[in-house]
């Protein structure tokens, strides 16, 4: 009677949706099965990558702040600790500590390839709510309007981790048009500023010697 009646409690638990997908997978291959889990994963956790993505680059966020950002690293990084067997792809550390000097552009790109090996990895679910519960203190924001990293450029990036170099070569600065204006502009002004300067310094040298 008490077996009966924890059997029936277990069945209620199963939905039947569950039910169904066992008794799928049980009839299938071990490539199909996994195909088949990726499928049933990516419905979900596709729009969580991608709504990470850009609430990840809005209101000019670039990264977690530095204690924030190696917090969540730890989570995911031993997974694929060099001294033990693992499946999972390298993780690349984040650009904190002396690392924090790379531009702001490199930072994004870094935390958002890092969502993405979280993404391939099947951990996107609990990356999703820590990244959504960060506050605004815990973000590492821009003082300029930087380029927006597109899926693809995040996708190229994450093969380099993998070993995989890109044709033509993944380079994020030429994709990113944005930066070569605000480039060319600071040229501009640093001429400028260097013919004015050049400018006075004879004006004061001719003032000098007139005396």
């Amino acid at each position: 009677m008490q077996f009966f009646t924890l059997l029936n409690k277990y069945m209620i638990i199963i939905s039947p949706e569950m039910l169904e997908q066992r008794r799928v997978i049980s009839s299938m291959t071990s490539e199909k099965k996994r195909v088949y889990r990726w499928k049933y994963y990516d419905e979900k956790a596709r729009s969580q990558l991608l709504e990470l993505i850009d609430y990840c680059q809005s209101n000019k966020k670039i990264c977690p702040s530095s204690q924030q950002w190696n917090k969540i690293y730890h989570v995911y990084s031993w997974h694929t600790d060099s001294r033990e067997f693992t499946k999972f792809s390298p993780l690349k550390i984040p650009l904190i500590l002396g690392a924090w000097n790379t531009s702001d552009l490199e930072k994004r790109q870094r935390f958002l390839t890092q969502i993405y090996w979280c993404y391939k990895n099947k951990f996107i679910g609990a990356l999703y709510d820590r990244v959504m519960g960060l506050a605004d203190d815990d973000w590492h924001f821009e003082h300029y309007s930087e380029d927006k990293i597109s899926l693809e450029l995040i996708k190229k990036e994450y093969a380099r981790w993998l070993g995989v170099n890109c044709y033509p070569k993944h380079d994020i600065w030429s994709h990113c048009t944005d930066y070569y204006e605000k480039d060319k502009k600071i040229q501009v002004a640093r001429a400028l500023y260097k013919t004015q300067s050049d400018t006075l310094d004879d004006e004061s040298i001719t003032l000098v010697e007139s005396r």
